[in-house]
């Protein structure tokens, strides 16, 4: 058994050293093959579509001086970089080992961009785009040095694809505004049927004037906002205007008015009248004067040989306003009504009888448009009377306001009822009568003694005479009646007794006038004497004569 086992061990190693000769004999008898292949270059494509960034169409079209900007992304099965090129038409060459060309112009082309990765390229539009949309094809070109290619055309779709649509700013032919104008009135700014925007081709462009007070816009609105701003039209097809209310009270002057346009999408016209001053002009208005009101509408009592101050009010409206510097003047005028205002409206008419003209009045409260003055006015006493009884009951007295602006316009308004002047019966009259030494049984055989009465009123006067016995303090008495008196130097026997009762003499002194602003007082004499009777004691007597002031007959005055 175990040589069995080992004669068969002894034939297997036979076996594998005959088969090892063999496969040694096969190996060095074989041979080798080359390979080779040529891979072609393929173009890039597009991974989506080409599109604008942001939208260009009639809803948000691209303002002349703005770019549109398009982008899109492609992958090339060579890996190699690509271009995005733009072009007007559906034709582009490319170029071994360079960027890609359009047939027939071009709108941009990106830079090399790696493959997959997102190409941009940008277009700024001119103003010598004036189509309102144009058509684009886009192509993605690889730049293979031997072989290079570009893909087909890709125009994008919808809002943001092929065409994209130009906005060229409206046309501003004319402006004007119909200044000048008053406080409280409409200034309105005005253009053209010309002045319109371009942009017809689908729905027409609308148009927005603005009227600013300062240079500079923002969108359709003045930099400053509606602070800023005079007025703006609605957007219109055409001819735009606006209108601004100038308001109560407002200066005369010349006021800035700087005029934009804007289409709807807020374009601004580059024409020579955008931004230009446009000013408008308010004009000046005359004050006016009302409720010229003497001493409250009450009637004057004046003041014995002395001035009375009488005053006048009155409100002065001016819609371009109330403060001094537009009013710098405002003065009144009292006189007679007889007299009127235009004999009493200059310094050189003055009387003091009847005309106190041209005196100034001062500003007590300014409010907007509105003013109220007070005027001080001083009459003489001699002032005419206008009441009962005198030469002009059928007049009054009137006061008129005058009102003069920094521009020398004027208003003028009279009192719209006037005020009495009442009569002011005065006099002054000699403090004493002197008889001297005289002798028992005697008389002054003519008056020899005078009292002088002055008028210091405004009429004429006559008097009353009455007196009391004279005394020389121990009982002994002249009796009133030996004392005589007389208008005239007439012999004692001929005047007329004084009595204890008030007895009128027609005295007849004239009312004291003034010759303009010089017054003479008007005066009357009234002569005296006495008889001391037989059996008069020697002595000093003294009495009591009363001279009481009456108002004398106007047409003796």
């Amino acid at each position: 058994m175990y040589k069995f086992k080992q004669r068969t061990f002894l034939l297997l190693i036979t076996i594998t050293i005959a088969l090892l000769f063999l496969h040694n004999a096969q190996k060095l008898e074989a041979d080798t093959v080359t390979t080779s292949v040529t891979v072609g270059n393929t173009p890039p494509s597009f991974s989506g579509n080409a599109t604008e960034n942001p939208a260009s169409d009639d809803t948000t079209p691209t303002d002349v001086g703005s770019d549109v900007t398009f982008e899109a992304t492609a992958n090339d099965p060579n890996l190699e970089d690509y271009y995005l090129i733009i072009c007007k038409t559906n034709a582009v060459t490319a170029t071994n080992g360079g960027a890609p060309t359009c047939d027939s112009g071009q709108w941009c082309i990106s830079s090399s961009t790696t493959s997959g990765s997102q190409a941009t390229c940008s277009y700024t539009v001119q103003a010598t785009d004036t189509n309102e949309s144009y058509d684009w094809y886009a192509f993605v070109c690889d730049s293979n040095s031997s072989s290079a290619q570009c893909s087909s055309a890709n125009q994008g779709s919808g809002s943001s694809g092929s065409p994209f649509s130009v906005n060229h700013p409206p046309v501003f032919d004319t402006i004007s505004n119909d200044g000048p104008k008053n406080p409280g009135e409409d200034v309105t700014w005005s253009t053209n049927a010309s002045t319109t925007d371009p942009d017809t081709a689908t729905t027409a462009d609308t148009v927005k004037l603005i009227v600013c007070k300062t240079a500079g816009i923002t969108a359709d609105d003045c930099d400053g906002g509606a602070s800023d701003r005079w007025c703006a039209s609605a957007f219109v097809a055409d001819s735009p205007s606006c209108s601004y209310t100038v308001p109560i009270p407002t200066a005369d002057d010349t006021y800035d008015a700087y005029v934009y346009l804007v289409d709807q999408h807020y374009l601004p016209s580059t024409d020579t009248n955008q931004g230009t001053n446009n000013s408008y002009v308010v004009s000046n208005v005359n004050p006016v004067i009302s409720n010229v009101v003497i001493d409250s509408g009450n009637d004057i009592n004046l003041n014995e040989s002395a001035t009375y101050s009488a005053t006048i009010t009155a409100d002065v409206t001016d819609n371009n306003g109330c403060n001094t510097t537009e009013i710098p003047t405002v003065v009144t005028s009292l006189y007679r009504s007889g007299v009127g205002y235009s004999s009493c409206d200059t310094t050189g008419e003055e009387d003091y009888d009847s005309c106190y003209p041209v005196k100034s009045c001062t500003q007590t409260s300014c409010t907007g448009a509105g003013a109220t003055y007070s005027c001080t006015v001083d009459l003489q006493y001699h002032a005419d009377p206008t009441d009962t009884n005198t030469q002009y009951t059928s007049e009054n007295w009137l006061a008129t306001v005058l009102a003069t602006d920094d521009d020398s316009a004027q208003g003028s308004t009279e009192s719209s009822s006037g005020v009495e002047v009442n009569s002011l019966t005065a006099m002054d009259v000699t403090s004493a009568i002197d008889y001297g030494l005289q002798t028992v049984g005697t008389n002054s055989s003519n008056l020899d003694q005078t009292t002088v009465v002055t008028a210091t009123g405004n009429v004429g006067l006559d008097e009353q005479l009455s007196g009391t016995d004279m005394t020389d303090g121990s009982g002994h008495t002249i009796p009133v009646g030996k004392q005589h008196y007389d208008l005239s130097q007439v012999a004692y026997s001929s005047a007329t007794a004084l009595s204890t009762t008030d007895v009128e003499s027609e005295l007849n002194v004239a009312k004291t006038k003034s010759v303009g602003t010089t017054t003479t007082p008007e005066t009357g004499d009234t002569w005296w004497g006495i008889e001391i009777p037989t059996g008069t004691v020697s002595g000093t007597y003294t009495g009591q004569d009363t001279v009481t002031a009456v108002k004398g007959e106007f047409a003796d005055w």
